[in-house]
């Protein structure tokens, strides 16, 4: 008999956070599922660890015969822990999501949503990011779509779809029902800048507290990059990487004066 597919589900909003909920309650009869994820809001964690103190990890009720962990800790923490400590099978795929809002362009660098995939991949798993963009209209997020394309994905896999070896699928799904979704597309990463603003509170003892925070600008928006693609009603799939080598730049520079910076 053949053993289902063992998911880990983990996120960056937190282990009560509904688009996590949804990707459980969809998964669910797919296959076996293991949740370990952070007991509170850790967005923009990235890649972070933690280091010099232990990190408390309780297991929560179980949810259907579903092992439910709260983390105290990263993203990449609950990836680490749950793929060396907790599951006790080997995990197929992780996904980490459904994130409240949309990781594109520069957005990878500061996700603990791709951060938590990008440790699960380094530590030797398979594993995805699923993010959906938030209503232009200030509505509450929809997941349903977004939990539509996980369980496409999970299919997938099913059917013998495996991704190469160092890449992590970043997944963006437009803010709109599944059914008016205008296909998907796999696309280049795009450019989004934030505006660079601080504000500054006087604090006690002396003290300043700083907020940096900034609106998002599309820098680059074609359509065969993720922002784009999305922007058109696209489900963006992009690959990604965890090796930030500039191959293309490799040969250029060995023929620069770096090569010779320690020449007399």
């Amino acid at each position: 008999m053949v053993s289902p597919l063992h998911l880990l589900l983990t996120n960056d909003d937190g282990v009560d956070a509904p688009g996590l909920l949804a990707l459980i309650d969809r998964l669910r009869p797919l296959c076996e599922l293991t949740v370990v994820a952070p007991r509170q809001q850790r967005s923009a964690s990235g890649l972070a660890i933690t280091l010099h103190r232990s990190v408390p990890v309780l297991r929560l009720p179980s949810c259907d015969g579903v092992a439910i962990y709260a983390c105290d800790g990263t993203p990449a923490d609950c990836s680490a822990i749950g793929l060396y400590a907790l599951v006790d099978r080997p995990v197929d795929l992780v996904i980490s999501g459904i994130n409240d809002g949309p990781n594109m362009g520069e957005d990878v660098l500061h996700s603990g949503t791709v951060g938590a995939a990008i440790e699960a991949r380094v530590s030797g798993a398979a594993a995805a990011a699923i993010s959906v963009l938030r209503p232009r209209d200030g509505g509450p997020t929809r997941f349903d779509a977004a939990a539509e394309v996980a369980v496409r994905l999970v299919r997938a896999w099913q059917a013998g779809f495996r991704m190469p070896e160092d890449v992590i699928l970043n997944i963006n799904v437009p803010a709109r029902p599944f059914d008016e979704l205008a296909g998907a597309s796999v696309v280049a990463q795009g450019r989004r800048a934030y505006g660079a603003e601080v504000r500054v509170e006087p604090g006690e003892d002396g003290t300043a507290n700083y907020w940096v925070y900034g609106p998002a600008a599309d820098v680059d928006d074609s359509l065969d990059t993720d922002v784009g693609a999305v922007r058109a009603g696209m489900v963006a799939i992009t690959p990604i990487t965890y090796r930030l080598t500039s191959d293309r730049h490799l040969g250029g520079l060995r023929q620069s004066s770096l090569a010779r910076l320690l020449e007399h």
